[in-house]
């Protein structure tokens, strides 16, 4: 699987842009707020329907304009056309997804046919941030090799939508009493399937993480990672019993308490202490990029697919050992497209053939010859 171009309209800094890769090895050269990591998100779009940032995607549409469009055509005996277009519209956006000009309306029918894993700077957060962040990351992992599981996080968060608002307009009268148990039989059967897949996944994640850790980092500390569910069952008919018993708090907070909404993934060593509380800038980096390298194994492993993987400059704070092992993993199939600020030829010499390209203040790209 690779990805053989990229078009992208009204994207950012860019009015009309069309890039064809190599199918291996790919670097978009620039000074920094040129636009490289910009095309590294129009793949990401193109792919998983949503920005890699946290941003909204009105602030994506270039300014002055009222829609974007990016697509990529994949290669490698996949052959298909992927296209996402966003219009602005009052107070919000609209998305029209095609696969091969046919158009897609559910997001689960899209998501998980063309897999990529960006590796960025922001990773740090998987480790350092709050456990939001860390759930999206394991929320995206999974469901780019179960698509059923994407399909269920979807109805489960429609589903906590109409529950929180419930509680939020709630008198606490007979007939809200009965709505909220027809919510809660569907929350509890939804929530119990999430946890479920969740803490398999995470026990299956956890010994790839580990080997590649080991090898990177070459550490003789290596955290394990540890899923800690809200709930006190993964039982559907416990869920519920506890959402039952939880119900006056939840109507003084006017929000649900308990469910995969609370969840996290706890990074820790043998002895339980958190690995933040102990681990340097460097681990923290070097744990965050294993994170996303064990992703692309995983992926592998269970779909039999290579996922193209996109670097954007994050080895900065890495030193030259550890970039090099990261590399070496790396470049087992997969085709990769890294962005970086210098071109230093002597240092690419390694990768063999590789396309070069370069990004200039007008958002105009041109091929290194």
């Amino acid at each position: 699987m690779h990805i053989k171009d990229l078009t992208a309209r009204n994207f950012r800094n860019y009015s009309e842009l069309h890039i064809t890769f190599s199918p291996e090895i790919n670097f978009i050269i620039g000074r920094n707020g040129v636009g490289k990591t910009n095309i590294l998100e129009a793949i990401s779009i193109a792919s998983n329907i949503k920005t890699f940032r946290n941003i909204h995607d009105s602030e994506i549409i270039k300014w002055k304009e009222d829609a974007y469009y990016c697509s990529v055509t994949m290669g490698g005996g996949y052959d298909s056309l992927f296209e996402v277009g966003c219009i602005h519209v009052p107070n919000s956006v609209k998305k029209k997804l095609k696969i091969d000009g046919k158009e897609i309306k559910s997001a689960s029918e899209y998501y998980g046919r063309l897999l990529t894993v960006i590796l960025s700077p922001n990773d740090i957060n998987i480790i350092n941030g709050n456990p939001d962040t860390r759930r999206r990351f394991f929320d995206g992992a999974i469901s780019k090799i179960d698509t059923s599981y994407f399909k269920i996080l979807g109805d489960f968060k429609k589903i906590l939508a109409s529950r929180n608002s419930l509680l939020k307009h709630s008198r606490n009268s007979v007939h809200e009493k009965q709505q909220l148990d027809v919510w809660d039989i569907i929350f509890s059967e939804k929530a119990s399937h999430l946890m479920k897949r969740r803490r398999e996944f995470s026990e299956n994640f956890t010994s790839i993480f580990q080997k590649h850790y080991a090898d990177i980092a070459e550490d003789d500390e290596v955290p394990f990672i540890r899923y800690k569910g809200s709930c006190e069952s993964e039982n559907s008919d416990d869920i519920f019993k506890q959402l039952v018993k939880n119900r006056e708090r939840d109507h003084i907070i006017r929000s649900t308490i308990i469910g995969p909404q609370r969840d996290d993934y706890i990074i820790e060593n043998k002895d339980s202490v958190r690995f933040v509380n102990y681990a340097s800038q460097g681990q923290r980096r070097t744990a965050a990029v294993t994170l996303k390298v064990s992703e692309c194994v995983m992926i592998e492993e269970h779909t039999n697919k290579r996922a193209v993987i996109l670097v954007d400059d994050i080895f900065s704070e890495l030193d030259e050992k550890r970039r090099l092992k990261i590399i070496d993993i790396l470049r087992r199939g997969n085709q990769i497209i890294f962005t970086m600020v210098h071109y230093e030829p002597e240092k690419l010499f390694r990768f063999g053939n590789y396309k070069g390209l370069v990004v200039n203040g007008n958002g105009a790209v041109t091929e290194i010859s």
